[in-house]
C-alpha cells in the first residue's frame, strides 16, 4: 500500500518550506501522490510554496479551503481523505520527516493495518509523559514499536477502516462518564479549541491504542502557532537515519502496551505474574490517575500506602522493570485502593531524581513543584 501524504498548511511558509526541504531527500517510490490542504485565507507564500514544489513520485493536489474550517475541522477533513485514498500519512507544517519515514509508514500498515485495536500510527516516538513533565520510557520487549492509549499528533497514519470507525464513534459520543479514567485536565475543554481531548476518550472508551515506534521517523520543531504562543524545542526528538527495523510483533504478543496514563495495562502485569490474576487492580504507579474513579478494589501504585499485599523499591530502568524484577523497596505497592494516598503523584521529587539521576537542592525542590503547576499537553 502507497498511501497518500497529506500536508496541513496555513500561515507559516518558513516551517512549509522546511519540512518540503525534508521530503524532497526522503525516500519515496513511485506511485506515492501528495495532497496539499490549505486553510481558508492562507499566507499567500505558503500557496506559492506549495505550486512550486517539485514532486517527482505521483500526482501533486493543492486544496484551498474558500471557508475557514478551524483547527478541529481541518484535521477531521484531512482524516475523511483516507475514504478517498484508503491511506494517508498525515503531516502538519512544522514536522521535519527522517529519510526512511515512508518505509517504515508502509511496514506498519502491511502489519498492523488489519488489527482493529490500532486507532492510528505515529511516526514520533512519544518521549515524554505530559502529565508529569517527565521522561516516558517504555519496556523493551523486543518489539521495534509500543503501543500506548495517547493519539500524537506529530506525524500520524491512518487506514480508511480506522477513520471511519472514529468518525462513527464521534457522531454518536456522549459526555465523559465519571467512571471513565481519564485524566482530570481533558474532561473540560471545548471541542473547538483541539481535537486531542477527544481522540483520548475515543480510546479509553473503544478501548484502542495507536502503534509508536522505538526510535522517531519525524520531529517537532515547535514553532509559533496555533499550540503554542513562542517557539518550543521542547518537542525535538531523536530523528533516525537510517532504514526501518522491521521486528514486529502482534500488539496482543507485546509488552509494551499502555493506558492513557502511561501506564501498562493490567492484562500486561497478569501476563506477567500470574499470582496477579486474583486481584481486581488499577495501574498506577505514576501516581496521576484519579481513583475514585476507579472500580477496582486493588492498585498497583506510588502513592504511599498504610498497608501493602507487596512493595517494591524504584532503582532499575524503566520503572516497570522494578516489579517485573522484584527489586525490594517501598515506593511502589501492590494494596487495596482504600489504602494510599489520594493525593495526585505524591513522590514527584523522587521521581524527578530518579529520571535525572542527580539530588536535589531545596531550591531545586521549590522550583519544580512550582513548575509542576503548569502542564505540557
Amino acid at each position: 500500500m502507497n498511501p497518500v501524504i497529506v500536508i496541513n498548511a496555513f500561515q507559516r511558509p518558513q516551517s512549509l518550506e522546511r519540512l518540503l526541504g525534508s521530503l524532497s531527500v526522503a525516500r519515496i517510490p513511485p506511485d506515492t501522490n501528495l495532497v496539499f490542504s490549505l486553510e481558508y485565507n492562507a499566507h499567500a507564500e505558503v500557496i506559492a510554496k506549495c505550486k512550486s514544489f517539485e514532486w517527482h513520485y505521483g500526482s501533486k493536489e493543492i486544496i484551498q479551503h474558500d471557508q475557514k474550517l478551524g483547527l478541529v475541522n481541518h484535521y477531521l477533513f484531512c482524516g475523511g481523505l483516507t475514504r478517498k485514498y484508503k491511506a494517508i500519512v498525515y503531516l502538519e507544517d512544522d514536522l521535519y520527516v527522517a529519510p526512511y519515514f515512508y518505509n517504515y509508514a508502509q511496514k506498519l500498515l502491511s502489519t498492523y493495518q488489519d488489527d482493529p485495536g490500532i486507532a492510528g500510527f505515529s511516526l514520533n516516538s512519544l518521549w515524554f509523559n505530559g502529565y508529569l513533565h517527565l521522561p516516558f520510557r517504555p519496556v523493551q520487549d523486543g518489539n521495534s514499536c509500543y503501543f500506548l492509549q495517547v493519539p500524537w499528533y506529530q506525524g500520524q497514519v491512518y487506514t480508511e477502516d480506522q477513520w471511519n470507525e472514529f468518525e462513527k464513534w464521534f457522531i454518536n459520543r456522549k459526555p465523559v462518564g465519571d467512571d471513565v479514567m481519564m485524566h482530570d485536565l481533558f474532561r473540560d475543554y471545548k471541542l473547538s479549541d483541539d481535537w486531542f481531548p477527544l481522540k483520548v476518550q475515543y480510546l479509553i472508551e473503544t478501548n484502542r491504542f495507536y502503534c509508536f515506534p522505538r526510535v522517531s521517523y519525524c520531529t517537532n520543531f515547535g514553532d509559533l502557532g496555533t499550540h503554542f504562543s513562542q517557539n518550543t524545542l521542547f518537542f525535538q526528538s531523536e530523528l533516525t537515519l537510517g532504514p526501518t527495523d522491521s521486528n514486529f510483533w502482534p500488539r496482543d504478543k507485546s509488552i509494551a502496551v499502555y493506558d492513557s496514563h502511561f501506564e501498562l495495562v493490567p492484562e500486561v502485569w497478569k501476563q506477567l505474574f500470574s499470582e496477579y490474576g486474583k486481584y481486581d487492580f488499577e495501574p498506577d504507579l505514576n501516581g496521576t490517575k484519579n481513583l475514585k474513579r476507579t472500580r477496582k478494589n486493588y492498585v498497583l501504585t506510588s502513592r504511599p500506602a498504610t498497608k501493602s499485599i507487596r512493595s517494591y523499591g524504584l532503582e532499575m530502568h524503566p520503572q516497570e522493570l522494578n516489579i517485573i524484577q522484584d527489586v525490594s523497596g517501598s515506593f511502589f505497592h501492590l494494596a487495596e485502593v482504600s489504602k494510599v494516598s489520594a493525593k495526585e503523584c505524591p513522590r514527584y521529587l523522587d521521581f524527578w531524581k530518579y529520571h535525572h539521576r542527580s539530588k536535589l537542592s531545596l531550591w531545586k525542590k521549590l522550583k519544580l513543584l512550582i513548575a509542576k503547576r503548569s502542564t505540557i499537553w
